[in-house]
């Protein structure tokens, strides 16, 4: 009979060998660390000698504020004591253990075999930009120890030249979250140097940016640095899982922040802003690829749309349908006519009839449609309607996402992805009916949803929760993958 297998080899146990090859190497260098940084004749390891230890500290609280598990606080309220205390390297080793763990883990869940210290996305010990943010959770997390946070109330908007007694504690905000250099002395007045501060503070934020503290600007100046920090680490943990399944070429929407991205290669080469679905009719959260562009495209009007949106407006007007240039066909494909009067009183009852919108300067969908495969019928396209583009809540349509840019991203497609670019060009100036292009090959596309960022000047980004999902995200992970020796 042959020997039984031994548990190293099989998929759970290599998990295991990697994860304790990588703790006893972080032990090896602990000590080496220390050996040359203590007394011999001192058995006892000073932590503030090891290199290591500000980082194990920085994520160990990260995975603390994203909830990935409760050790990880027990673990960072352990390390903090050990800023006067004695810790032991092994004790150390078991709690870097635990964050190799962790990511050795979200790697198996990717399918990425990738060895843990060589693999910034697995172990990101020397990404740059995982570092500044745990620097910035930390920073975050010292303000709300140093400093009170109480909540401002105003009654009404303040502007540029007005006193009020809050002035001082919201010039003193700014300051701390980095949008003033100095901290400034306005004398409860609000001053043009204090404008600059809001302005800046109003673009971190997705506000409109003119320098009025309203009800908007106010609500996050009343964000407290903890709670930033907690939105910040759930964000981040998010974002770098969801990074592992990135091209180098790609199309993304961030819902709530109401933007666009194309990155080719690795760069970002168009952001646009946009508009997605209402908070009753939301954007779905998912990954597709684009696979054909429609050059003037005629819309079919969805029945819910029809229902909710089409007919109130033709009970109004009897001429609606004709000014916006809809046909109205029955079930077996028939053209439908009747009069104005007619058509309010067909819908106020059954209305059995289909809507298509003609291609036009007045149609819904613009002068593109970007076509991808999903079970939500969402796609991307133009408008007929680009003023919306300029209000702040831009969570406005049926769930399609809507782009103000889209004559860039469409001249990008051209050039990158459309096989026919002789016929694009030809039918592109004067086209008056939908014309299909097919695609030399798909490009990825991810509607995403991160309510908080650091952007590559390290500057924080927050957002609205428009859809009201942050508590339903969860990035909890159970306690046995954490068993490490």
């Amino acid at each position: 009979m042959a020997p039984a297998k031994r548990s190293w080899f099989n998929k759970h146990g290599q998990r295991r060998f990697k994860i304790v090859v990588y703790s006893l190497l972080f032990l090896g260098v602990l000590v080496s660390n220390t050996l040359r940084a203590t007394s011999p004749l001192d058995s006892r390891i000073n932590v503030n000698s090891f290199q290591q230890y500000p980082f194990l500290v920085e994520q160990t609280l990260l995975l603390d504020l994203a909830g990935v598990n409760p050790l990880f606080g027990v673990n960072y309220q352990t390390l903090s004591r050990a800023k006067t205390e004695i810790l032991q390297p092994d004790e150390m080793a078991r709690m870097q253990g635990q964050v190799t763990a962790y990511w050795q883990h979200m790697s198996d869940l990717s399918g990425c075999d990738a060895v843990v210290a060589n693999n910034a996305n697995a172990d990101p010990i020397s990404d740059i930009h995982y570092q500044a943010v745990l620097k910035k959770i930390s920073q975050l997390i010292q303000l709300e120890t140093q400093f009170s946070w109480e909540t401002l109330v105003l009654e009404e908007k303040l502007t540029l030249g007005q006193t009020h007694p809050t002035v001082n504690t919201i010039a003193k905000r700014l300051w701390l979250l980095g949008d003033m250099p100095i901290e400034p002395n306005v004398e409860q007045t609000y001053t043009d140097e204090l404008m600059l501060g809001i302005k800046r503070f109003q673009l971190r934020h997705g506000l409109q940016t003119d320098g009025v503290i309203g009800k908007q600007t106010l609500y996050w100046l009343n964000q407290s640095p903890s709670q930033r920090a907690v939105l910040l680490a759930k964000n981040e943990l998010r974002q770098r899982v969801f990074s592992r399944k990135l091209t180098p070429s790609y199309l993304l929407i961030n819902v709530p922040a109401f933007e666009m991205k194309l990155v080719e290669q690795g760069q970002t080469v168009l952001t646009s802003k946009v508009i997605v679905g209402k908070s009753s009719r939301q954007t779905p959260i998912l990954d597709s690829q684009i696979s054909s562009i429609v050059l003037n495209p005629s819309w079919r009007v969805p029945s819910s749309i029809l229902r909710r949106d089409i007919l109130p407006h033709i009970r109004k007007d009897g001429y609606y349908l004709q000014d916006r240039e809809f046909d109205v066909y029955d079930y077996n494909g028939q053209l439908i006519l009747h009069t104005p009067e007619e058509w309010q009183e067909l819908a106020s009852s059954r209305f059995p009839y289909q809507l298509v919108q003609r291609p036009g300067p007045r149609n819904a969908l613009g002068k593109y449609k970007f076509h991808f495969d999903n079970s939500f019928s969402v796609y991307l396209h133009g408008t007929s309607e680009p003023a919306l583009f300029k209000r702040e809540n831009r969570a406005l349509s049926s769930g399609c996402i809507r782009i103000e840019k889209v004559n860039e991203l469409a001249q990008w497609f051209k050039r990158n992805l459309v096989k026919d670019k002789g016929l694009w060009d030809r039918l592109a100036p004067n086209v008056t009916y939908p014309q299909w292009f097919a695609l030399t090959e798909k490009l990825p596309v991810h509607l995403v949803y991160w309510t908080a960022w650091l952007d590559d000047q390290g500057q924080a980004h927050y957002r609205n929760d428009v859809y009201h999902l942050e508590t339903e995200f969860t990035n909890a992970v159970a306690s046995p993958i954490f068993n490490t020796p």
